[in-house]
């Protein structure tokens, strides 16, 4: 009886470890980007990683040069989540300038084929 009950507290204990290893932290709700804890991968299990932040903020910066502004800086970015729970693009919020006034601007910047485009008002 004994030899059971060590089995059972085994396979409990190695379940309940395997269960801790690799789970992102949904709390902020399924695709929330930012809320996966520092020991977790980027992306979700099962799927390949997204482009880092930096390349959309890069293009979207040069997007907005390009456009004519005087680009001051990122805002912030947010991981544009598409059908089946996947990443597709990210929004990046861009500070800039033009004819005196500081205003921000959204850029679009696409995974699929590195696109950033300014979307205007």
């Amino acid at each position: 009886m004994t030899r059971k009950i060590k089995i059972i507290a085994a396979l409990a204990a190695g379940t309940m470890l395997a269960g801790c290893m690799n789970i992102p932290d949904y709390r902020g709700g399924f695709g929330s980007p930012g809320r996966v804890s520092p020991a977790q991968p980027s992306a979700p299990l099962g799927t390949t990683a997204t482009p880092q932040a930096s390349a959309a903020e890069s293009a979207c910066t040069e997007a907005g040069r390009a456009a004519g502004f005087d680009v001051q800086g990122v805002v912030g970015t947010h991981e544009v989540i598409g059908t089946g729970g996947l990443p597709q693009s990210r929004d990046v919020m861009l500070r800039v300038a033009r004819g005196g006034q500081s205003i921000e601007v959204r850029c679009s910047y696409a995974y699929v084929d590195g696109s950033a485009n300014i979307m205007t008002l």
